[in-house]
């Protein structure tokens, strides 16, 4: 047992062929590619990417982060299928701006249906005692509980 390494020993080809080794040649199989991948990168990936999480966006690009213009410009009518191609864009992102600004429901019917959400709601975790009193107001004043009368015997 002292002579053994400190590395894991690896199971051969053909126990790993058999039937109940499935699980276990999968497992070998990951492992051998993620050491692989490791030897592959080891010069690119340093400790820090291994261990932190990452904090930065790599865009191959800085088109979208100065929010500049993609394509073909033209000004002063020198190419005017181009110059509508940009009239039509410029539409489109009004257009666009325009309906995520715009109410679908009126700021009177969104109070009035937030009232009615917040008495249901609060309905919702009443007890049943709570429940009974609620029913007893809307009700109005409460009539007394008839009692059974005996049958008079004459």
């Amino acid at each position: 047992m002292a002579f053994r390494d400190n590395a894991k020993q690896k199971l051969s080809k053909s126990i790993l062929e058999m039937k109940f080794m499935k699980r276990s040649k999968e497992k070998a199989q990951r492992e051998q590619e993620a050491e692989d991948g490791q030897a592959m990168f080891s010069d690119v990936i340093t400790e820090d990417m291994k261990h932190g999480a990452c904090k930065y966006i790599i865009e191959p690009s800085f088109v979208p982060c100065e929010n500049l213009i993609v394509g073909r410009l033209a000004f002063l009518g020198m190419n005017p299928e181009i110059e509508r191609i940009m009239e039509l864009e410029e539409q489109e992102k009004i257009m666009k701006w325009d309906s995520r600004n715009e109410k679908e429901v009126s700021d009177r019917e969104m109070a009035h249906r937030y009232n009615t959400l917040v008495g249901t709601v609060s309905r919702k975790f009443n007890t049943k005692r709570d429940n009974r009193t609620l029913q007893d107001e809307e009700a109005g004043p409460r009539k007394k509980k008839m009692k059974f009368l005996k049958p008079s015997c004459d």
